[in-house]
């Protein structure tokens, strides 16, 4: 990942609260137009909270 180093470990575990944060939200949320979008949506935030997850896994050793 070409700007990956611009990103402080702090900076990364910053963006995972966030992103919990956000999971939160769309799991609370009662707007969506079906519950097959909303769930999409979760998987959506859940697949990048994996990905920051093993970012900051890899670069803590």
């Amino acid at each position: 990942m070409k700007n990956l180093e611009l990103l402080t470990l702090e900076d990364l575990s910053f963006v995972k609260e966030s992103l919990k944060y956000t999971k939160l939200k769309f799991e609370d949320y009662q707007g969506y137009p079906s519950y097959e979008y909303k769930q999409g949506r979760i998987h959506e935030v859940a697949e990048v909270l994996n990905k920051v997850a093993e970012i900051i896994k890899a670069n803590s050793k």
